[in-house]
């Protein structure tokens, strides 16, 4: 399939494949669509197998910024940007400072922040050619950690979940299978621990599980291979996309699916899968928008806490997409696609008036 009938199927607006042949960097910004405000993603910086790989990752994040914006009620669109690193050593500062210079040439039609394979760090050096780029502190110095807010975005959207199945929002006593304690999923088992759950976890990194299993000596841990058919009350995916596959889909035992990866689901169509089979999938791109809430109005930091406080809506726009859900007789996927496609649709009726 060409670039421009993958740019069609996908809904994107424009795709920039930026090349700087001295820092080697070759990256690829995808605008999926714009109509609600410019375009926020993350940049992320990852060792793609092929040119083809990195597109597609491209496309589908930013299609998922798109509907993860507007279900959070932001007014922003979606983009993603994709650093592959098709080279042996490390990148340098003038590999992310001539990364800036192609999103300052953006002007403002891409607006990104740290992902996968970048930090603050790597911020700081592309914010030196473009001021594009999420604030990460207050006004007073106090950080607001993208992994906290991610975090608590999933603990609230499973409240809701868990609302919904058990008549009761609280996780006392339920069992919670992480897969992956990297920086979000720890962060997701302290807010489970404080509601006295009880863990379940699994890493590829044995320091991360490690670092749970010290602070909480009570945690089962289980092989990476055995976390999908672990017997569970919410299965929660922290690592990389995709997890429920057409392979494995069999093998669940939960009742509930949360999680703070992307595409958790290989194929949209297991979603309605899922709804048939009784297990309440909450759309990755509902309950990780945390990280959206470091912003308030597109570009006003906010405090920690006010930020992790505003994170809180994500439990009533679960409750929103689950009543749709209910009522429509859909999955809770295609529930809350509907409700992002609804506020687009309307909001971009208005942006015909000249003003």
């Amino acid at each position: 399939m060409g670039i421009f009938e993958l740019m069609e199927k996908h809904g994107h607006e424009e795709l920039l494949f930026c090349y700087n042949k001295p820092t080697k960097l070759k990256a690829i910004i995808a605008i999926h669509n714009s109509t609600l405000g410019n375009a926020i993603g993350g940049c992320r910086l990852w060792r793609y197998k092929s040119e083809e790989e990195a597109l597609l990752d491209a496309l589908k994040l930013s299609e998922i910024m798109t509907y993860q914006s507007a279900v959070a009620d932001s007014d922003t669109g979606g983009g993603k940007a994709v650093l592959w690193k098709d080279f042996d050593g490390e990148t340098d500062e003038a590999y992310f400072r001539a990364f800036g210079r192609f999103v300052e040439g953006l002007k403002g039609r891409l607006i990104t922040y740290p992902d996968l394979g970048t930090d603050t760090q790597e911020m700081k050096y592309i914010k030196r050619e473009t001021s594009y780029v999420l604030p990460y502190e207050s006004a007073t110095g106090i950080k607001a950690e993208s992994a906290d807010l991610t975090a608590h975005g999933v603990y609230w959207g499973m409240k809701a979940c868990v609302k919904e199945i058990y008549g009761i929002s609280s996780l006392d006593g339920l069992n919670i299978a992480i897969q992956g304690v990297g920086s979000v999923g720890k962060r997701l088992a302290d807010c489970l621990k404080k509601e006295k759950a009880r863990l379940i976890v699994t890493d590829l990194n044995y320091d991360s599980i490690k670092d749970v299993q010290d602070k909480y000596p009570d945690t089962l841990v289980l092989r990476p291979d055995e976390i999908l058919s672990a017997k569970c009350d919410i299965l929660s995916p922290c690592a990389l996309g995709p997890v429920i596959t057409r392979k494995n889909f069999h093998q669940l035992k939960c009742r509930i699916i949360a999680g703070a990866a992307y595409n958790i689901v290989e194929d949209v169509k297991l979603c309605q899968k899922l709804f048939e089979a009784g297990i309440l999938y909450a759309p990755d791109f509902v309950v990780n928008a945390g990280e959206l809430f470091l912003t308030e109005d597109a570009l006003k930091v906010l405090s920690k806490e006010e930020a992790l406080d505003s994170v809180k809506k994500i439990y009533n726009i679960m409750v929103r997409v689950i009543a749709i859900s209910k009522k429509e007789n859909i999955s809770p996927y295609e529930a809350a696609c509907k409700m992002a496609e609804e506020r687009i649709q309307r909001v971009g009726t208005v942006k015909s008036i000249l003003c």
